[in-house]
């Protein structure tokens, strides 16, 4: 008799798993479901339909035709309400399913900060398609926005808004832009870029609440009194893990689902994978991780045998057209040994950062070559020897 799997969530980790369920059994039942209308595509480019430069459907990963060649029926719009641990089944909004193995790759949602006014109309948030066409439909109708949150997301949404030939000012509660990823020099050239572009910004001075009048937001108020007016007040303060299906089910939860080496929850048969959990108390929240989770998750759920270690914290991406790679302890404080270069007048910055003879973080940023020897030998942990110090001159010496 085929197995029965269910898959809820059809984000990166879920769609990963549901091709390798299929790979590994090629007759069992594959049900994926989402409460979102569009089928599997790519949340990072969603700013490209907000700059009204990219049709929704050019996002789409994988469309309708793929999942009708793989055998997986997939149900849009069919949020699942309630996880049932005995019989293991799924009651979603529409129906009652019974499953063998059932993966929760529910993802996250916009953290919206407890601000006074956040509930005002013309604040809003940005996770989803629906999110970015709603964006997208605002900004024919304003002159002036303001972006809450320097990190990877709030820059790409800014640089969006600003090609509509919207005024856009981004405010952020640390002293630096993308806090995570960068260290104050690389901060610093990447600030200078996009003030070039026409953004400008408030740094180190938390929102303290947003005034409105007659139920709509029109201005930020910050915490030494600054006010920053406007039609459309855009918040990007991070992803919080959507746990709640599990957490009502009885699973452990912590920070987010928790799940061991074979992706497996604290229930028999139920595992877990992407923006929704966590591993050995990491949580990852990025892309090539929801995917490595995935494939885990998929390959044990169909009786494969795969464990997950974990996955190097990296980002290579383009912040607004200029390339960025961020991996391992970037040491923004400096109290590791480093090897750095730098070229103010290109907003050029390179730096290598040492653990004893391995490298233990990059940071490149206007300049990514040799970035691939760079990451392999990172992984590796490989020891450098005569070339640590001297490294970003000799990449090509690297013993891989």
């Amino acid at each position: 008799m085929a197995r029965k799997y269910a898959v809820v969530g059809c984000g990166v980790a879920g769609v990963t798993a549901s091709q390798f369920i299929r790979e590994t059994d090629e007759r069992g039942e594959i049900r994926i479901f989402t409460d979102e209308k569009y089928p599997f595509y790519s949340r990072m480019r969603l700013p490209e339909v907000v700059a009204g430069r990219t049709d929704p459907e050019r996002l789409f990963l994988k469309g309708l035709e793929w999942f009708r060649e793989m055998g997986i029926h997939f149900h849009p719009q069919e949020p699942i309400e309630k996880l049932s641990l005995n019989p293991l089944g799924l009651i979603s909004s529409k129906a009652h399913y019974e499953a063998d193995t059932i993966l929760l790759a529910t993802g996250g949602h916009a953290f919206l900060p407890p601000l006074p006014g956040a509930e005002s109309q013309g604040v809003m948030t940005l996770r989803s398609m629906d999110d970015a066409i709603r964006i997208r439909d605002k900004l024919g109708q304003v002159s002036r926005a303001v972006v809450i949150g320097g990190g990877l997301l709030g820059l790409e949404l800014a640089n969006a808004v600003r090609l509509r030939g919207v005024q856009v000012t981004v405010v952020e509660v640390f002293d630096r832009l993308l806090p995570r990823q960068t260290d104050p020099i690389a901060a610093r050239f990447l600030q200078k870029s996009l003030e070039d572009m026409g953004l400008s910004f408030h740094l180190g001075v938390p929102p303290q609440g947003i005034d409105s009048a007659n139920g709509r937001a029109t201005a930020l108020i910050l915490q030494d009194g600054t006010r920053l007016e406007g039609e459309l007040f855009l918040v990007s303060a991070g992803v919080r893990p959507n746990s709640e299906l599990a957490r009502e089910a009885g699973l452990k939860v912590d920070k987010a689902i928790v799940v061991n080496d074979k992706m497996e929850t604290s229930a028999a048969g139920i595992y877990g994978a992407g923006d929704c959990i966590e591993h050995r108390g990491v949580y990852y929240g990025i892309w090539h991780a929801s995917e490595e989770q995935g494939r885990v998750a998929g390959t044990n759920m169909a009786g494969g045998d795969a464990t997950y270690t974990g996955s190097l914290m990296s980002n290579q991406l383009k912040v607004v057209g200029i390339d960025m790679i961020a991996a391992g302890d970037i040491d923004p404080e400096g109290k590791l040994e480093s090897e750095q270069r730098q070229d103010p007048n290109r907003r050029v910055y390179r730096k290598i950062v040492y653990k004893g003879d391995a490298i233990a973080g990059l940071l490149l940023l206007g300049d990514i070559s040799g970035h691939t020897r760079l990451l392999k030998a990172m992984k590796q942990s490989l020891e450098l020897g005569n070339l640590k110090g001297s490294l970003l001159d000799n990449i090509d010496k690297i013993p891989l």
